[in-house]
């Protein structure tokens, strides 16, 4: 079972905070990685330029290819093989150089953009999913145990694992906060309050629990 939030207000509040925190820590650092996309990105009219640059060269030579006059010997073929030689040179060979500058300039912007943002968004989403990922399991993992305890009847039984795994798991300070003496609470079979710090530990309302039975009053006596 999976519970995103605890019952208590205040721990609520601080996952809720928490999620939103690193939300915007995420979208910042996106939207930071997809302005140095665009800024790199603007490079690629130095690659136009060029590209552009080789096809006018292209279309001159063209034109010359074109008035070339026909049927003169040596000299027409003279003429072509120089267009030839020149578009292969010069225009061709920018057009070449123009799409292989656009697609460096893509793969740069790319892998500056993810060396950005990728690492700052992994260095707080890894440990802190990690640890709300656990925290979600565990606290609906308490909440499944309070559910089957109070279903089956045996609140009492389950009040009495808490209080035993309250004094092992807490700190002195929040078990002493919870109850005065806890070893006499245990000796005396009073798991109420440590059962109930333990559930406040786990992030869950105390009266989720089934409360314990009210003793049962003497039988009324006449005068």
């Amino acid at each position: 079972m999976i519970k995103a939030y605890p019952d208590r207000t205040m721990p609520a509040l601080l996952r809720v905070a928490g999620d939103l925190l690193s939300l915007l820590w995420t979208a910042g650092w996106a939207v930071l990685g997809w302005l140095i996309y665009k800024t790199v990105m603007g490079l690629e009219v130095i690659a136009d330029g060029i590209t552009s640059t080789g096809i006018t060269f292209n279309n001159w030579i063209d034109s010359f290819r074109h008035a070339v006059p026909g049927g003169i010997p040596y000299l027409t073929q003279f003429l072509l093989d120089t267009a030839d030689a020149l578009q292969r040179y010069s225009g061709d060979s920018l057009v070449s150089a123009g799409h292989n500058i656009h697609d460096a300039i893509i793969r740069l912007a790319i892998v500056l953009a993810l060396l950005v943002c990728v690492p700052p968004i992994l260095l707080v989403l890894l440990p802190y999913g990690t640890w709300r990922w656990r925290d979600m399991r565990e606290v609906g993992a308490a909440l499944a145990f309070v559910r089957i305890a109070s279903v089956t009847g045996r609140a009492d039984q389950a009040r009495a694992v808490l209080a035993f795994r309250a004094v092992t798991s807490l700190s002195f300070r929040q078990l002493m906060s919870a109850s005065s003496d806890p070893v006499g609470d245990l000796a005396e079979h009073r798991y109420d309050r440590l059962a109930s710090a333990m559930l406040k530990r786990a992030g869950l309302d105390p009266d989720r629990l089934a409360p314990p039975p009210l003793p049962e009053l003497p039988p009324h006596r006449g005068s």
